[in-house]
């Protein structure tokens, strides 16, 4: 699809936050880190809980979801941004420096197509409120 990568959660009856957000990781790295250029397609379907329609807003606004990457996960994303920094030929040194890139190359590479079924009235009036970052976005 145009050279990009589709990305797509797999929900089940045991899906939880914490697996959102491992899946929200696997996308920002591969976007934000190895200049992966890709489509996260997100079903309203799979949406389970609003905290989840909330990371994605927060996402569309600023590039980061705050929070997502702490302790051994921020330094190892740290190490995997030098990486990818040194490959487009940058030398950025401090971890304020490489997240700030991170987050360009995370809105640069990462494009969010949401779907909704048209027939579910109560949820078009529901998601817009949700998600305001993505109106401005698309």
């Amino acid at each position: 699809m145009n050279g990009l990568h589709v990305y797509q959660i797999k929900v089940h009856n045991k899906y939880t936050m914490e697996d959102f957000d491992e899946d929200l990781r696997t996308v920002l790295r591969r976007s934000g880190c190895k200049g992966d250029k890709i489509v996260f397609i997100m079903d309203e379907s799979n949406v389970l809980d609003s905290g989840f329609l909330e990371r994605m807003n927060t996402l569309l606004a600023n590039g980061e979801v705050p929070g997502l990457f702490e302790g051994d996960e921020y330094i190892t994303l740290c190490t995997q941004i030098k990486e990818g920094a040194q490959k487009a030929g940058l030398m950025l040194d401090s971890n304020e420096e490489l997240y700030k890139w991170f987050t360009q190359q995370v809105m640069l590479n990462l494009h969010i197509v949401f779907t909704m079924n048209p027939a579910g009235t109560a949820s078009r009036t529901s998601v817009p409120p949700l998600l305001p970052s993505s109106t401005g976005v698309c």
